[in-house]
């Protein structure tokens, strides 16, 4: 840059301060205020009116945040059902118990039991356990614990998410082909 266009930069950056500064210290002077106290309060309206002259108005552009579709068991899911698992009195939180509620039902269905039916308890006690039970049914405080979820977690997965053999299959026949024309298998 040459010296005219420093010259020209200073003059154009400077022009409001200067004048807000002339402006300032005439207007203080006039109603009686010290000299020196008058220059003191015209250079801070003139540094105040140099940064406000800086500063930017228009809005920053705003960058669109990716969100994926939320599917099952991704690592969002696991973390976040992770954090909400023990609440701060040590026992299980009420999120991690529907969701638990939800796969406890969709096993036990496949077994034949529906969890939400009173009259089946007997059978989801004989299928996973009675302390497996009582922490599946359980709605009223205090909840389970984090070892009860745990140990229904353990029972939910010895169970199984197949019933048992058919007796047929134990004899030795093979159980038929549901789907014989199927070639993706």
């Amino acid at each position: 840059m040459t010296a005219g266009q420093v010259v020209r930069v200073l003059t154009a950056r400077l022009k409001r301060p200067v004048v807000v500064l002339a402006a300032a210290a005439t207007l203080l002077l006039a109603f009686g205020l010290d000299v020196r106290s008058a220059v003191v309060v015209a250079l801070g309206a003139a540094a105040l009116t140099a940064v406000v002259e800086r500063v930017d108005l228009t809005p920053e552009p705003v960058r669109e945040r990716h969100r994926s579709a939320a599917r099952d068991g991704t690592r969002g899911e696991v973390l976040e059902l992770a954090w909400t698992m023990v609440g701060r009195d040590g026992r299980a939180g009420e999120r991690v118990l529907r969701r638990l509620r939800e796969v406890a039902a969709c096993r036990l269905a496949r077994h034949g039991v529906d969890l939400a039916d009173p009259g089946t308890l007997p059978d989801v006690e004989r299928l996973l356990g009675a302390r497996a039970r009582a922490t599946l049914t359980r709605t009223s405080h205090p909840l389970p614990s984090a070892s009860d979820v745990a140990h229904t977690v353990a029972a939910l997965e010895r169970l199984g998410p197949d019933p048992a053999p058919a007796p047929h299959a134990a004899a030795g026949t093979p159980d038929p082909d549901p789907h014989p024309r199927r070639t993706d298998a």
